[in-house]
């Protein structure tokens, strides 16, 4: 005698109207929304073009920490020499270091990945050429002249407070921050993945989960 299987029953529930009811979810997997996950072996894995993971040295959030949709994300990479940035970026040296002159944001340092820090939201990171988010404000000790090589610049702005117990090996570090609201994600829980080129030939990528409230 054949077993009879019964088909799994999904039930598609609308919303009240209201702001607490402003979500459809289904009922599944006890209960929990999927959040997309940044490739494993990706960038995010130390090696190849992410030679250098150890300059990024803070992240504000942290992962798994909450950040306002008005807040703002932050990352340092320090290293022997000024972190690069794209080819002619000017920015404030006085007060917040806002970006007054976005530089070539095109330009492609030799490993074939951008010389301006980049911020990407899986799924579209880096190795699946998704959209770059570039930083707001460059403040600390930072390159806008890749062509020149392995060079000490001038001090930009000054930076915010490096969170406690980051591992500050190196003499120049570079603060580079993004405004939430201008990234356009709703609220949720996100992986960022950030690609930051060295003060010279070098890469460092950094992923964290962050949530948006």
């Amino acid at each position: 005698m054949s077993q009879l299987t019964v088909p799994q029953l999904v039930n598609i529930i609308t919303p009240t109207q209201g702001a607490n009811y402003n979500n459809l979810q289904l009922k599944t997997f006890g209960y929990v929304t999927p959040v997309p996950t940044i490739i494993p072996g990706g960038l995010c894995k130390s090696g190849g073009v992410n030679n250098e993971s150890q300059i990024l040295v803070g992240y504000p959030p942290a992962s798994g920490q909450v950040v306002s949709a008005t807040g703002q994300i932050k990352v340092w990479a320090n290293d022997e020499g000024n972190p690069f940035v794209a080819p002619g970026e000017i920015a404030d040296t006085t007060t917040d270091g806002h970006v007054i002159t976005p530089g070539n944001r095109t330009a492609l340092a030799s490993d074939k990945y951008l010389y301006e820090p980049a911020l990407y939201i899986a799924p579209q990171t880096a190795e699946t050429g998704g959209t770059p988010h570039f930083p707001d404000y460059l403040r600390g000790e930072y390159n806008n002249n890749p062509a020149g090589g392995y060079k000490f610049g001038g001090p930009g702005a000054p930076m915010d407070p490096v969170p406690a117990g980051s591992k500050m090996k190196e003499k120049y570090t570079a603060e580079f921050v993004w405004d939430v609201a201008k990234l356009g994600l709703a609220t949720g829980t996100y992986e960022a993945e950030f690609v930051i080129h060295d003060g010279d030939r070098d890469r460092g990528v950094g992923c964290v989960t962050i949530q948006i409230q």
